[in-house]
């Protein structure tokens, strides 16, 4: 039996469009209580082979309005770019966010990403973090940057980036 479909650039490119034509929220328009569950996609420029190359995968992210001892987690998993398959995912942990953000010029969430990637018999430690808005009313959507990434097998370390965009979906979803 063949699996989903595997994400693509223009998959993302569309979800990210979406996400971003909702305008990004104002801190004080967010719920103070309660929490959130976000599905979408994100995308990594990540040294595997002997160049980067994009690698598409799921998000899941988990917000906790009510500030929490974490109120931000979340994995992402899935992913699939060119050669062999792609096994682990990277956790989301140590989540903030940033109540006095300024919408046009401050991220409102920031997180730290982590975990072990498999391809081809190698693993690779990855390390990053991630920055990002709440989008639309009440922050119905989520997108951002992943930065600061390393990516080490052995003694060799390399750089990565990537960007992520999600909807918010059903509590349970």
């Amino acid at each position: 039996m063949l699996g989903p479909p595997a994400p693509s650039e223009t998959g993302f490119v569309a979800l990210q469009d979406s996400v971003a034509q909702m305008g990004i929220s104002y801190m004080a328009a967010l719920p103070t209580t309660g929490a959130a569950d976000y599905r979408g996609m994100a995308r990594l420029a990540l040294p595997l082979g002997a160049a980067p190359a994009l690698y598409h995968g799921d998000l899941r992210l988990s917000v906790d309005f009510g500030g929490g001892a974490a109120p931000i987690t979340g994995t992402i998993g899935g992913l699939q770019g060119p050669g062999a398959a792609v096994h682990g995912a990277l956790q989301i942990s140590g989540g903030r966010i940033y109540p006095d953000a300024h919408a046009a010029r401050d991220y409102q969430f920031g997180a730290d990403l982590a975990g072990d990637l498999t391809q081809a018999g190698q693993t690779h430690a990855l390390s990053a973090e991630i920055s990002g808005d709440f989008h639309g009313p009440g922050g119905t959507a989520v997108s951002g940057v992943i930065h600061r990434g390393r990516i080490g097998q052995g003694d060799a370390v390399d750089m990565f980036h990537g960007a992520f965009a999600a909807k918010q979906v059903a509590s349970g979803g």
